[in-house]
């Protein structure tokens, strides 16, 4: 059995896919280790340039990671509470239709990382917190910084205006940190929903 939640593209287009969660995800680490791999550069690279030139596009791949990565355990989420229900012998009609509403419910294509922790939360009501502190101020650090993920990806906005701060944000040692702390969370939380979905 395929374990799907449907995503509608949008509404220009009229069009719609199925993507399973674990999908998603993969999609997730290829740009983590793209992260991963341009940190690994920074000695060499970083020296070439200024800050904006080596940490916005990095910056920009975590960030993506990011938003895929919560995208991808609501997903899995919502596929194992589906499982569950049309797992057992017998199934309530009110159980089947909540497994239904479940399965129309469209994934929030945004990239508003509020919206999706905010998401993430819904899911994951019993548990008190699913990220240690210090890895929600880095969420809320990015999030402030670039909530839409537009900053990161241009240094301008649509109408010319410089979007780059004179001085970094935070400094290479503390994004490779940010990115070490964060993905080891969020990953710890997606293989513990991959190995439930299995």
């Amino acid at each position: 059995m395929m374990n799907v939640v449907q995503v509608e593209k949008g509404c220009e287009t009229g069009m719609s896919v199925i993507l399973s969660g674990e999908t998603l995800f993969s999609y997730a680490e290829v740009y983590l280790h793209a992260a991963e791999r341009l940190a690994s550069m920074e000695n060499r690279e970083h020296c070439k340039g200024d800050w904006n030139i080596f940490a916005m596009p990095l910056l920009f791949l975590f960030r993506h990671y990011l938003e895929l990565g919560l995208k991808a355990c609501v997903c899995m989420k919502k596929e194992i509470e589906i499982l569950k229900v049309v797992s057992r012998p017998s199934i309530s009609r009110e159980e089947l239709l909540r497994a239904q509403k479940t399965i129309s419910e469209k994934l929030k294509c945004t990239h508003d990382l509020p919206t999706l922790i905010e998401d993430m939360n819904k899911c994951f009501s019993g548990r008190e917190r699913f990220f240690s502190e210090r890895v929600q101020n880095y969420l809320k650090c990015l999030s402030d910084y670039d909530k839409k993920s537009d900053v990161f990806r241009y240094p301008f906005d649509t109408k010319g205006v410089w979007l780059l701060p004179d001085q970094p944000i935070m400094t290479i040692g503390e994004i490779k940190k940010m990115i070490k702390e964060t993905s080891c969370e969020l990953n710890s939380i997606a293989m513990q929903l991959i190995e439930n979905l299995h």
